[in-house]
């Protein structure tokens, strides 16, 4: 009876020691920044459907930070360098302290052994990273976890079930941080999008919105441009194209304002060639809905002081590649006038997203100051029949 006690034992005891020493393992050497850490879970840990995760994230020059997750390998070991990291929170940029970094559900994950890494990425310099290594996802414990089931004959030693673990340490976590509804905006191409004094590129730039940085929306432009009006991380406030932009939040609230008037052109050497440009795209009505007819509106100005004339205007509507054109008609210097295309009626994609791709002086037959500024898109809500 004792050599069977004792082989029972044998597994708990070398998963003990396996445990222990891992965590041991990825204790750091040095006391760990209290501005850049995770502080909860502890290693060792076992984690169960969505959980908070708490430290630090208050670096200067700090411009977000999030958390990842990994597997480990079977014998608790991190896995090699080009083994992908997968997102347990979204991007945040405001300073966190001793508080809830983010939270991850962990319900669609595989159980298993993970490390979490925080990632801080700072203005000019290198990311900060830290990590805690090894904690267990255990959506489906076990039966034996569950319910204890003892031999008369057999004594285990007394072990606190995971999820009386989980559940003794409430006092130690606050109410999980709700989903942030602020509306914000970032880049959604790989280069810097330019903020300018309003809404539309006849503007001056005031800023730029960088990769991996999210600017506050203030406002909609009341014109229908498709502008937004956004504040950056150092205060900058200014006007960014809804085309070159990912949304997130709530803007349902968001109100709709005026931009400053047109500005006066800067006087400067006579240009020997046109510049037609489109400033921004609306639809004829406030919603499009599948089955019914709309027209897409596109705004297009000359931003020389040279005649423009005559072009085409092309829009594709995606993902149906539905086609509209129609002419921009001549362009005196520095005029702007809105294009009416002809009316479309998309068929299907009701309850899905569409995008309006334009493109003005499609093949290039006019020669132009710039030909890089010639498109424009916007990504709109199909509504449903």
């Amino acid at each position: 009876m004792r050599i069977k006690r004792a082989l029972l034992l044998l597994p708990i005891l070398l998963l003990s020691f396996i445990i222990q020493a891992q965590a041991q393992s990825v204790s750091p050497t040095e006391e760990a920044d209290p501005n850049a850490n995770i502080s909860w879970p502890p290693p060792v840990y076992v984690l169960r459907g969505e959980f908070s995760l708490r430290g630090s994230a208050n670096l200067a020059n700090m411009v977000s930070y999030f958390i990842e997750y990994r597997q480990l390998n079977d014998d608790l070991t991190p896995q090699a360098d080009n083994i992908p990291w997968l997102p347990a929170t979204l991007p945040s940029s405001a300073p966190v302290l001793d508080d809830v970094l983010g939270v991850w559900n962990t319900v669609t994950e595989e159980d298993g052994v993970y490390e979490l890494r925080l990632t801080i990425n700072i203005r000019g310099g290198d990311p900060v990273f830290a990590r805690v290594s090894p904690v267990r996802v255990e959506n489906n414990p076990p039966p034996f976890a569950v319910v204890a089931t003892a031999t008369p004959d057999l004594v285990l030693p007394t072990i606190a079930p995971q999820p009386t673990i989980a559940q003794a340490v409430p006092t130690l976590l606050p109410t999980p941080t709700a989903f942030d509804p602020t509306p914000r905006v970032t880049p959604n191409r790989a280069i810097d999008v330019n903020i300018r004094s309003g809404d539309n590129t006849s503007y001056p730039i005031v800023g730029s919105l960088r990769q991996g940085e999210s600017a506050i929306i203030l406002g909609i432009s009341n014109t229908g441009s498709g502008w937004f009006r956004v504040q950056l991380v150092n205060g900058t406030v200014g006007w960014v194209a809804g085309g070159v932009v990912t949304i997130t939040g709530d803007i349902g609230n968001v109100p709709r304002v005026s931009p400053p008037a047109t500005p006066t052109p800067i006087a400067t050497a006579t240009p020997t060639l046109p510049d037609v440009t489109i400033t921004g795209l609306r639809y004829d009505r406030g919603q499009i809905k599948q089955g019914e007819a709309f027209q897409v509106i596109v705004t297009v100005r000359n931003n020389s002081g040279v005649f423009m004339p005559d072009t085409q205007l092309l829009c594709t509507i995606k993902p149906m590649n539905v086609e509209t054109s129609a002419n921009t008609g001549s362009l005196n210097a520095f005029e702007q006038r809105d294009v009416f295309m002809p009316a479309r009626t998309l068929t299907t994609g009701g309850g899905g997203n569409v995008t309006v791709d334009c493109a003005v002086d499609v093949n290039r037959l006019v020669a132009e100051i710039d030909d890089n500024n010639n498109f424009f898109s916007i990504t709109t809500q199909l509504a449903a029949p």
